[in-house]
């Protein structure tokens, strides 16, 4: 009873006060609404905070090694490069080769750039610092003179520029950098110029084990690059995007210049044993499937084993009591069992042994290899260069990769390593396997 009383006496309160000041409570409830509805309008004056993504990604990268898409945020180069490998303008308007590709010239853009110092760039600020190549600069025009025809010159120049200390010219600026001892940490981005870009925060890390481990406790909210969503706490608010990586390879590498892995005929029937998987990952050849000097034309090693067993025929005397032995990393074990399985299959007895780094004596070594943006792979297969991990000599192929960095035409230089593509995979000192699979993880 008594509490009735309280409400109905609160209750006439109310309506009394509203009577005496009901003006007042009328525009009050105006305001209310227009300043409810103006609000969304209003808050987008104030300044916000700007997000931050948090991307982690394995590796151990010294400051002058940081990652190439790391780096393309800070700065850029004369040229770029496209998806498709083709090299495209970038701080140079346009460019003239002439003496058959031993003098390129430059002319630079008129649009002024700034270092992130607030100073205005210059063609004198170009510090490549290429050895015997002379350097010519005439206001807005710059001339490089070599000593020979060098046709990846131009993808050379699209590495980005600095000054020092990373002081770069491109959308984002490098803040601040954390290390731990001689290696990178983490590299803090953020834009140079007024923009709706966010920061970028990058944190390296030794194992996806940790990369994984960073995720689930929230220290970064982007997974880059990871081969393998086991152990992430993949929740409702967690994308996972499937990426088929075509600037890598993973192939079985043979010795060739250890008997029986010498002999075409004999690597070819190990190509011929093993299953490749999928249309949809495999890799044909050492090129990009995306450049415009890729030939999908190459042999393609299907499956098949009694082909395999045909070509061992001939090759007998030379593998009695052969013991292969295959050296991987610990990752690539599941396609090491598949091709000792496989090689059992047409009477080949295999070995496992797994590795930490890559040995200079072995057999057969299974590895992933990077595919450079240009088609010129003279460091990787000419049989004079270190990076030749198969010892593969053949004068055809040889001849090809030094005409293919002298041709400056790009049709002819397609021509070129159409051939070197064909004759590579036709001789077998590697059975390309297939393009990697990675996985971005973002949590919104």
């Amino acid at each position: 009873m008594i509490l009735f009383k309280k409400i109905r006496f609160l209750f006439r309160l109310i309506i009394a006060v509203f009577k005496q000041h009901s003006r007042l409570v009328f525009f009050g409830l105006i305001l209310g609404i227009l300043f409810f509805l103006a609000f969304p309008r209003v808050i987008k004056h104030f300044p916000q905070p700007r997000k931050t993504l948090k991307i982690g990604l394995v590796g151990q990268y010294q400051i002058n090694q940081l990652p190439d898409f790391i780096l393309k945020d800070v700065s850029i180069g004369l040229t770029e490069i496209a998806e498709n490998g083709e090299v495209k303008p970038a701080l140079a308007k346009d460019w003239e080769i002439k003496d058959e590709g031993q003098t390129y010239i430059f002319n630079l853009k008129e649009e002024a750039f700034l270092w992130h110092d607030s100073k205005p760039f210059s063609p004198a600020d170009i510090n490549y610092n290429f050895e015997d190549v002379e350097v010519e600069i005439k206001e807005r025009k710059m001339t490089f003179s070599l000593k020979e025809p060098f046709s990846p010159f131009l993808s050379v120049l699209s590495k980005p520029l600095f000054k020092k200390g990373l002081v770069g010219l491109g959308d984002y600026r490098v803040k601040k950098i954390e290390m731990k001892g001689k290696n990178v940490k983490s590299v803090f981005l953020v834009p140079f110029k007024k923009s709706q870009l966010p920061n970028k925060l990058y944190r390296f890390y030794n194992h996806e084990k940790d990369l994984k481990t960073a995720f689930n406790l929230g220290e970064i909210d982007i997974i880059k690059e990871v081969f393998d969503l086991q152990g992430l706490a993949l929740g409702p608010g967690v994308k996972t995007n499937k990426i088929l990586l075509k600037n890598a390879y993973l192939g079985i590498f043979f010795n060739t210049s250890r008997p029986p892995f010498s002999e075409k005929t004999f690597r070819q029937a190990l190509a011929y044993a093993i299953d490749k998987g999928s249309e949809e990952t495999r890799a044909l050849g050492p090129l990009n499937s995306s450049s415009w000097a890729y030939n999908p034309d190459v042999k393609p090693y299907k499956k098949d084993i009694a082909h395999a067993q045909k070509l061992l025929e001939n090759e007998k005397e030379g593998v009695e009591n052969q013991k292969i032995k295959i050296s991987t990393l610990s990752q690539y074990e599941p396609i090491a069992n598949l091709a000792k399985e496989s090689w059992a299959q047409i009477g080949l007895e295999s070995e496992i042994h797994l590795i930490s780094f890559i040995p200079q004596d072995f057999d057969v070594l299974i590895i992933a290899r990077e595919i450079p943006e240009d088609p010129d792979q003279y460091y990787f297969w000419h049989s004079t260069q270190p990076g030749n991990l198969a010892n593969f000599t053949s004068p055809r192929i040889d001849k090809l990769l030094e005409e293919g960095r002298k041709t400056i035409e790009t049709d002819k230089r397609r021509d070129i390593y159409f051939d070197f593509q064909r004759f590579l995979v036709e001789e077998s000192p590697v059975i390309f396997l297939s393009h990697p699979i990675a996985y971005t993880v973002i949590r919104d």
